[in-house]
């Protein structure tokens, strides 16, 4: 019994400076995620809806509500030039992530404002990011209204 406890101990002794590391690495994770998320709501606010589309790669899809699927960069560089005449801002939040390796996914929240500062809409995403070489770009992406 006493040897038991004793080993029980040990392993969690061991594994906690791996809990450590592992809360390192979904921080940076989260941060290098976010960044992405600010990187397209940057572009989305400046209307550059070729910026917009840099951020997702060759082979992404875009799942944007009341619209077919968008595939591939050129598509989905289309659907938002379009999108982007409407005007207004969009602001995004970004919550939880998960790595998977060369694949992870984050959840968030976002927030349209009207071009006249009117709250138009507010809801929440997924979006699943791949690493190209080492960047992580847009692979597939999809929102909903929480209105």
């Amino acid at each position: 019994m006493t040897r038991r406890i004793l080993l029980g101990l040990a392993a969690l002794v061991f594994a906690m400076p791996m809990t450590g590391a592992a809360q390192a690495k979904s921080n940076d994770l989260k941060a290098q995620l976010s960044a992405v998320d600010q990187a397209w709501a940057t572009a989305y606010n400046a209307k550059d809806a070729a910026a917009v589309a840099a951020l997702y790669a060759d082979d992404a899809k875009l799942m944007a509500p009341g619209h077919a699927t968008a595939s591939g960069r050129a598509a989905i560089q289309a659907l938002f030039a379009e999108q982007l005449k409407q005007g207004g801002t969009n602001t995004v939040t970004t919550g939880e992530t998960l790595d998977g390796g060369k694949i992870a996914v984050a959840t968030g929240g976002w927030v349209a404002t009207g071009a006249d500062g009117k709250h138009l809409d507010h809801g929440s995403y997924v979006t699943v990011y791949k690493k190209v070489g080492s960047t992580w770009m847009i692979y597939l992406d999809t929102w909903n209204s929480s209105m």
